[in-house]
């Protein structure tokens, strides 16, 4: 009877933990991981990575937030570079940029990082710290949605105390915060960035 007694409370105890794991999975994953918290600056970094929807969606929040300048980070094209002109993601998204008319808009800065098998938002940073050489100040960090967080981890640690960097999660088409659970791309997005998180954490 006590073997029971005690298995059940564990059980109990289990079922809880499970319970408020699912909740939190629920109602705070997004919002902690897609980390929407600008800061006052005239200079956004947009990931070069992005597609073009949310290329699009960072050039209209910089249009509406005062920001003179954007800085296009990324490493090599990996896939279809012998068919483009452009041998890196930031090369390309900012001609990207200029074929939408934002040529004359902002001024455009492509910071190619190096070819790295692990670690690209890192050395991406690292990239841009050296190019730009920011001792102090603040920029924002545009990023796809559940990347958010772990993209301004990142670019953070990169410049250091002296330098304030605030996080602009766009939206992805196919799901947001309030139906990621309802798609497939949603539920890997969740998973793999979770996962990705915990791992860059720890």
């Amino acid at each position: 009877m006590r073997r029971s007694r005690r298995g059940g409370g564990g059980c109990g105890v289990l079922l809880l933990v499970l319970l408020g794991l699912g909740v939190w999975l629920y109602a705070g994953a997004y919002p902690f991981l897609a980390r929407q918290a600008p800061v006052a600056s005239d200079t956004l970094v947009i990931e070069g990575w992005l597609g073009d929807e949310l290329l699009e969606q960072a050039a209209g929040w910089a249009a509406s937030n005062g920001v003179k300048r954007i800085f296009l980070t990324g490493g090599p094209i990996e896939t279809g570079s012998y068919l483009v002109e452009w041998k890196t993601l930031p090369e390309m998204t900012k001609a990207r940029l200029e074929a939408l008319g934002h040529g004359g808009r902002f001024e455009l800065q492509a910071v190619p990082a190096p070819r790295v098998r692990r670690g690209r938002t890192r050395e991406s940073a690292r990239a841009l710290q050296a190019e730009w050489k920011l001792e102090r100040g603040a920029f924002n960090l545009a990023s796809d949605g559940l990347h958010a967080r772990r993209s301004w981890r990142a670019f953070r640690d990169e410049f250091g105390d002296g330098v304030e960097v605030g996080s602009v999660a766009l939206t992805p088409v196919e799901y947001d915060g309030s139906d990621w659970w309802s798609c497939s791309e949603g539920v890997r997005a969740m998973i793999g960035e979770a996962v990705a998180y915990l791992y860059d954490f720890f």
